[in-house]
């Protein structure tokens, strides 16, 4: 059987030629006094800081709606299973009776 749905498969670049690349990238970003432009470098974590903060929150506050139907659930079960077990018990003797009977 074929299997229509794979995706391609993609080259992945060995480590030396990335490490090749990110060299070549160093030297084109070094200043005339022999330093390194981290300003695009340092954009691109602020950047990604910021979603991740952003994530974190919409994390939370799902937490938080989860905490609050688990805590009313909670409730809930435990009002039903409260009347319950009063109606059960103030109708034990009529349960008794009727179980006796047959």
């Amino acid at each position: 059987m074929q299997c229509h749905h794979l995706k391609p498969v993609l080259p992945v670049a060995p480590l030396a030629e990335k490490r090749a690349n990110h060299q070549a990238d160093l030297k084109d970003n070094k200043k005339s006094n022999g330093e390194v432009d981290m300003e695009p470098r340092v954009i691109e974590l602020e950047t990604r800081l910021k979603y991740l903060r952003r994530d974190m929150e919409e994390m939370r506050t799902d937490v938080k709606s989860i905490k609050q139907r688990l805590a009313y659930s909670a409730g809930g079960t435990a009002i039903v299973l409260g009347l319950l077990g009063w109606i059960a018990n103030s109708r034990f003797d009529q349960l008794v009776t009727l179980f006796l009977a047959h």
